[in-house]
């Protein structure tokens, strides 16, 4: 597969609502499962706005006061890994 997904420095900040458990369920599936970029993920888990926030780092809106930030780390030729930071919360 050539996107990856790694939880293991993940922090999770506060408790998620179903709904954006719901949402982050999306865009991590469609990353372990399918391999999808994570924009391509972050797309297909509805209005999340992927943004870059500063050189490999990111996140997406799981709703107006909650967020997953994550790294993405390419290699440049269509595949890498995301690297989850934070859960819930706002960054």
């Amino acid at each position: 597969m050539p996107w990856t997904f790694d939880k293991s420095r993940l922090e999770v900040v506060g408790q998620l609502t179903n709904s954006e458990q719901a949402t982050f369920d999306i865009f991590q599936n469609a990353i372990q499962s399918e391999g999808l970029h994570p924009a391509q993920a972050a797309v297909r888990a509805g209005d999340t706005n992927y943004k870059r926030l500063l050189g490999d780092q990111f996140q997406i809106r799981l709703s107006q006061s909650s967020r997953a930030t994550f790294l993405v780390l390419d290699d440049g030729g269509g595949n890498g890994r995301v690297e989850m930071l934070q859960l819930a919360g706002h960054t």
